[in-house]
């Protein structure tokens, strides 16, 4: 039922039984948002994630609720992210663009023990600030119809820091000492081509075939095999940035038990994306083949994910979202633990499964505001054992606390804000070598973040 004209919202306008709405071509939507794709493809970096590598939430709606939002219609995008049976719940035609800019503050310190004493040194990164796009169109049934459907271009996941070489840090002094300079770029979106059905009134089903595109590039590249002229004295290569291309499934459920309260569950399927594949030189100038040809290979997948929660909705004014979500890394191929035998090389990043709670609150606090607050929180996915496998890569990210607020511009038009903070969160381990971990020696990587987002929608 869509809200009376005396209480506009900045949340998307549920399906009208009591009136005709304007319509406007498919394919003109549909035109608006292809076109961002290319846009999307080009600016995208890499995201500085919250749950694993994954934002915590897609939009400054859904962001600023936490990322809670699979049992509570919050806009095209946070549906297209969340659950794609709450489709049906969007009345007409909505667009929706969205900027996430990130500043990300992560250091690394190390420390090993001489025979002069402690070698220790502490570094800041010099990563610029994200900037992080993503847009959705949704369609809502019409005509008497039971079938919605939408399309979304998400920037979904990512990693990414730029660590200057320094003697000073055992950690970052020149190779095979140390790792060097330090820069890693891994981007992940995510284009789901969602269907959604009205089973009756209270339920609706919904599904997805979703698309993707990745990018990865590091130097140096802690995934493949060093080249070693001895056990001591081993260099692993630079890799420049390829891409990859994948794809999945996703499924959902929405059922309105009460007008108050309702329910939803969503489950993302394993993306399977085909390997990564650069053309290197041997890196060890120890060596007689320095710098002759080499090829590198690695595979690196995007986890399934499974979403539950409720959406209690007491008043018109207010709503309430809670959600609990699981993300499994440990059996993705590009997240596994330990190193191969034959090469040394590691198996991937060696992450733990992350477990996550989001609760968002929502007040119509005049027709045309809305205020918003949120609060999630992740499990770290970087245990202390992989502390030094990922200094490139330190998703250890846990408390996040976020508002927002939507300004109804006009009766079409929506411009939605929203700010999150996520306070120092730190783990520290042992170096760590193909051998076992080395003894003396310690790695802490620490994370805060800032973040800013800015989006407006239309509803048609």
């Amino acid at each position: 039922m869509s809200l009376p004209m005396s209480l506009p919202t900045s949340r998307p306008r549920f399906r009208s039984t009591s009136r005709k709405r304007a319509r406007v071509p498919a394919p003109a939507a549909v035109a608006v948002a292809g076109a961002l794709l290319l846009a999307v493809l080009v600016a995208a970096p890499a995201a500085e994630a919250a749950n694993g590598h994954f934002i915590h939430g897609v939009g400054p709606v859904n962001s600023s609720m936490g990322g809670a939002g699979v049992a509570l219609p919050e806009g095209a995008v946070a549906i297209l992210f969340a659950n794609p049976a709450l489709l049906t719940q969007v009345d007409g035609h909505q667009i929706e663009f969205d900027v996430e800019l990130v500043d990300s503050q992560p250091t690394v310190s190390s420390t090993v023990q001489t025979p002069f004493g402690a070698f220790s040194g502490t570094t800041e990164d010099e990563t610029d600030l994200a900037v992080v796009p993503s847009s959705g169109w949704a369609r809502g049934p019409h005509d008497g119809g039971r079938v919605a459907y939408g399309v979304g271009f998400l920037s979904l996941a990512g990693f990414g820091t730029d660590y200057p070489q320094d003697p000073s840090n055992p950690i970052l002094a020149p190779q095979p000492q140390g790792f060097g300079a330090v820069f890693s770029s891994y981007k992940l979106l995510k284009v789901p081509f969602s269907v959604a059905w009205q089973v009756n009134d209270r339920l609706s089903l919904g599904a997805s075939l979703n698309a993707g595109w990745s990018s990865l590039s590091a130097r140096p590249f802690g995934g493949a095999a060093p080249d070693c002229s001895s056990p001591f004295d081993c260099y692993y290569p630079s890799l420049q940035e390829d891409t990859s291309f994948g794809y999945g499934f996703g499924l959902g459920v929405y059922y309105e038990a009460t007008p108050q309260w309702a329910f939803g569950a969503s489950y993302s399927s394993e993306m399977n994306f085909s390997d990564f594949d650069w053309n290197t030189t041997a890196a060890n100038p120890n060596l007689p083949n320095f710098g002759s040809a080499r090829q590198v290979g690695f595979s690196l997948d995007v986890p399934q994910m499974v979403f539950v929660g409720v959406g209690w909705t007491p008043t018109p004014a207010l709503s309430v979202a809670l959600d609990g979500r699981w993300i499994d890394y440990e059996s993705t191929d590009g997240f596994g633990k330990g190193f191969d035998p034959a090469t040394g090389a590691a198996r991937g990043l060696g992450w733990d499964d992350v477990t996550a709670v989001a609760l968002g609150v929502q007040w119509q606090a005049s027709p045309t505001w809305t205020l918003r607050a949120g609060y999630n929180r992740s499990e770290s996915a970087v245990p202390p054992e992989s502390a030094f496998g990922n200094v490139a890569s330190p998703a250890i990210f846990e408390d996040h606390w976020c508002v927002g607020a939507g300004w109804r511009v006009t009766p079409a038009l929506v411009l939605n804000l929203a700010y999150y903070k996520i306070p120092e969160n730190r783990v520290t381990g042992p170096f760590v070598s193909p051998a076992g971990p080395v003894p003396g020696t310690s790695v802490t990587n620490t994370m805060e973040v800032d973040s800013f987002l800015f989006g407006f929608s239309f509803d048609l």
